[in-house]
């Protein structure tokens, strides 16, 4: 479909570019969930579209709402996973 094709879009001040409606769909890169990885070589950038796999959870919800509560508590907010984790362990 786009073999040897350029297709060009223009950058912003802010250093963004927009991916062409065509090759979102082509790529099925959707907004919001979606990633694109630059891959770098010699004199050349390559955009691809990237997977990212999520790593589940260590804790189910009810655990997770027992954690909020307790972090409410003292104040707490925590910004990873593994902060809730060492919070828990040294309760």
């Amino acid at each position: 479909m786009f073999d040897n094709r350029l297709i060009l879009t223009s950058v912003t001040s802010k250093g963004q570019a927009t991916i062409p409606k065509s090759i979102r769909s082509l790529f099925k890169i959707h907004e919001g969930r979606d990633y694109i990885g630059f891959r770098i070589s010699k004199n050349k950038v390559d955009v691809v579209p990237v997977t990212i796999d999520t790593k589940p959870l260590k804790f189910t919800k009810t655990e997770w709402r027992k954690i909020e509560k307790l972090s409410n508590e003292k104040g707490r907010v925590f910004k990873s996973e593994k902060s809730a984790v060492k919070f828990v362990e040294n309760l």
